[in-house]
């Protein structure tokens, strides 16, 4: 088993050109395979809450025809909440010794930091954008695109670092070359 992963991951490696091999970004990434998975599964897991997240502000602002910003706020609580669950269950389950009770206002915090980014580009870019695209709809949706980006790697950041700090840095095993 161990020896198909190899030959599988040596095949994608092949592929790839040697100015990506080269990169340094390519090298931290080959060392730290674990991390790199746990990332994938954060982006998974933000992903299911954008889909909330976009679900909820979109019945909200259009369905019920909430205010923008109090419907942003709504909708982006309730994906902080579902991510929480999911980043706490699946990944990071090592991080489950830790009392929800000190974790969840960690991770709530970070996403409240989020939860401005998200308020301040709403608040810069919704305008412009409605307007270039001609439609309140399809500009609160860009807005909240590009919000989500930089929520992301804001989120993953501090989260790593600082909520689930007490899961060890995983680090890939040494191949032993045949």
């Amino acid at each position: 088993m161990f020896q198909r992963r190899c030959l599988r991951s040596a095949q994608i490696t092949r592929l790839l050109p040697q100015q990506i091999k080269q990169m340094r970004l390519y090298g931290i990434a080959r060392t730290n395979k674990p991390e790199v998975k746990r990332f994938v599964k954060f982006a998974i897991t933000g992903a299911i809450g954008l889909v909330v997240d976009y679900a909820l502000l979109n019945v909200l602002a259009h369905g019920f025809h909430v205010h923008e910003p109090v419907a942003v706020g709504v909708a982006f609580i309730c994906a902080a909440t579902n991510n929480y669950v999911w980043n706490r269950l699946w990944v990071y389950p090592e991080s489950r010794n830790v009392k929800k009770r000190k974790q969840m206002p960690v991770f709530l915090t970070v996403n409240a930091v989020g939860l401005l980014i998200n308020e301040l580009v709403l608040w810069l870019v919704y305008a412009p954008f409605s307007l270039l695209v001609r439609s309140e709809v399809i500009g609160l949706n860009l807005t909240k695109a590009v919000a989500a980006a930089i929520v992301m790697i804001w989120n993953y950041t501090v989260n790593r670092f600082v909520t689930f700090r007490n899961v060890r840095w995983a680090r890939a095993q040494p191949t032993i070359p045949h």
